[in-house]
């Protein structure tokens, strides 16, 4: 393949890049100017990927760095990322949503360029105090800027959704022991109808999820089904404790609906 065949085909590669979604949030941002429209717009941001345009350089066989040619080189690689200086002098980092908006700028056929998304923009930005003052995104268009302020604003905020969001996936090696225990217990207590086993992740913390659907007594108050309840999972911790093996258990009904979300389509290990 050719020097220019294989810059055209790395152009073509980057040209694929489109963002009709957040460019639309960015529009209706600008014209409604309202919460909702902002936290759609954040929202498009954290699923988008930009451009940026780059000085990427590789190291060669003398040990030395120097631009890369086409997007076949390897190598150890170190990317400077382009700035726009604004007339105060505040440097900003550009983010082009397409290709089209890359070329309001500059329209040179082997201009270098890199793909981000909008939280390795935030760790460029916020990692470094004497860095970038914020990012720009389609400078030449919509022009949206981000300060530093609000990125790092933004950027603890995720953190701590992180630390408190909830995935729930499959157990791929079932605790034998454990479900062999609940369901002699379960057989034994006759409340238990079902009982599913996931993997529950929150934050940094990995426990099994235990999905329980028991039984509720017709006309039962809420108080009384928390009761029935909180009765039931004490029971249920007491007889797993021994079985966990030093892994966290987590136990949820199945007529909440986290417990309905989290085993749907799912195999119960116990039916009554």
């Amino acid at each position: 393949m050719s020097e220019k065949e294989q810059n055209e085909k790395k152009f073509i590669k980057v040209s694929e890049i489109e963002n009709p979604a957040l460019v639309y949030a960015m529009y209706e941002m600008k014209e409604k100017k309202t919460r909702e429209a902002e936290g759609k717009f954040i929202s498009e941001l954290r699923r988008a990927k930009f451009i940026s345009p780059a000085i990427v350089e590789v190291m060669g066989p003398d040990g030395e760095y120097k631009v890369a040619d086409n997007s076949s080189e390897r190598g150890d690689t170190r990317i400077q990322f382009m700035m726009l200086t604004t007339e105060s002098g505040a440097r900003f980092l550009p983010a082009f949503t397409s290709m089209d908006e890359v070329r309001k700028w500059r329209k040179e056929e082997k201009l270098q360029t890199v793909v981000c998304n909008f939280d390795q923009y935030m760790r460029i930005v916020t990692s470094d105090a004497e860095g970038p003052s914020g990012i720009a995104i389609d400078p030449f268009g919509s022009n949206i800027l981000l300060s530093r302020e609000l990125l790092e604003g933004l950027r603890k905020a995720i953190e701590e959704q992180q630390k408190t969001q909830v995935y729930v996936a499959d157990v791929k090696e079932h605790p034998e022991e454990l479900e062999t225990a609940l369901t002699e217990f379960f057989d034994e207590n006759g409340q238990v109808e079902k009982a599913y086993m996931q993997l529950m992740k929150r934050g940094e913390t990995v426990s099994f999820l235990l999905i329980v659907d028991h039984d509720i007594p017709d006309g039962a108050s809420d108080e009384e089904i928390k009761n029935i309840r909180k009765e039931l999972f004490d029971k249920i911790a007491n007889i797993s404790k021994p079985k966990l093996k030093g892994m966290a258990l987590s136990i949820a009904a199945f007529a909440d609906d986290f417990g309905r979300k989290a085993v749907d389509n799912k195999f119960p290990f116990y039916t009554r």
